[in-house]
């Protein structure tokens, strides 16, 4: 018996419908793995956080991979869309690999970032599918808590080495329009207790950045004595750093990166469209004080939670 052409199309779309309907969500998700090292606590925070923080959405498959057991041909084989490395370490064997997959690179400074893709800020062209989530904080964030703290404050001293120079060229550029001056100085690890006493004596406040050539377990009580004794106020960029005596910074949290991350892999599950940028600065942060040493350096200015939300009032209408 001859079945009409247009019942078949009805059909053949019926039972589409059917296959879809009793099909496994799992099989229409996109699969994320994670790679990091289990014997780090704040890898495996980060990893646990990002895993509660997807728990509910039905559109991601979530795996994990320890360094330990990585194999860079199981990766190419298997069907991951997403590749989310949290381990320094293995971001060298990842760009090394040529892997087709998408791949962010989490948890990693700027400056050992550009170490590993000499490319960035802009590896779009010769490396498309890594983007690295950064630590470091916005230049215009920073130089905005700058200012909030003290308008009165116009040379901004910054030290770098070979390691973090490439990051000079947009603080300039947005310091410029602030009537901000950045007074720079390139150094090494060996002489970075002379030059910031250079840096001190000449500048209104030090702006930290994470280069850890300068600012490390051994040098950091002898630069923040020595900033202390100019009262030359420091700029950090981790809590351990504002708690040791620097002034204050903007610093993101593991959960708060985590959920960027997170919010990444769902906006690309539902609008199908791949990151255009390398670079991803941390959009959650809070600001924190130390308010022992604003005291001690005569400095008045408004608490932790509204400096966050001025913050958060400028970034809004850029």
């Amino acid at each position: 018996m001859l079945i009409n052409p247009l019942l078949q199309i009805k059909l053949r779309y019926a039972l589409l419908l059917i296959v879809l309907l009793v099909m496994p969500i799992t099989l229409l998700a996109q699969n994320v793995t994670v790679i990091y090292d289990d014997k780090s606590r704040y890898q495996t925070n980060f990893v646990n956080s990002l895993s509660n923080q997807l728990l509910s959405s039905t559109h991601v498959n979530l795996t994990t991979v320890t360094t330990a057991l990585l194999s860079i041909e199981t990766l190419k084989k298997e069907p991951i869309d997403i590749i989310v490395n949290v381990n320094n370490d293995t971001i060298e064997k990842l760009i090394a690999s040529n892997i087709s997959t998408t791949v962010f690179h989490a948890l990693v400074t700027l400056s050992r970032s550009i170490s590993f893709a000499p490319c960035l800020p802009d590896c779009t062209k010769t490396r498309p599918n890594h983007h690295f989530f950064i630590l470091d904080q916005p230049p215009s964030r920073q130089l905005n808590l700058i200012q909030l703290i003290n308008p009165a404050f116009k040379d901004v001293g910054i030290l770098v080495t070979e390691q973090s120079i490439n990051l000079l060229m947009p603080l300039h550029k947005i310091a410029s329009h602030k009537n901000l001056r950045i007074n720079e100085d390139v150094g090494n690890s060996k002489n970075v207790r002379y030059k910031i006493d250079d840096i001190s004596k000449s500048s209104d406040v030090i702006l930290a950045i994470a280069d850890t050539n300068i600012y490390n377990a051994t040098s950091l009580s002898q630069i923040l004595l020595t900033s202390y004794r100019y009262r030359t106020p420091v700029i950090g960029f981790s809590k351990g750093f504002i708690r040791a005596g620097a002034l204050a910074g903007t610093v993101s949290s593991i959960e708060q990166l985590a959920q960027q991350i997170a919010e990444t892999i769902i906006e690309i599950t539902s609008t199908h469209k791949d990151l255009t940028t390398s670079i991803i600065h941390p959009k959650y942060f809070n600001v924190i004080s130390n308010r022992n040493v604003a005291k001690s350096l005569h400095l008045h200015f408004p608490n932790d939670n509204d400096l966050k939300e001025q913050l958060m009032s400028y970034e809004s209408i850029q």
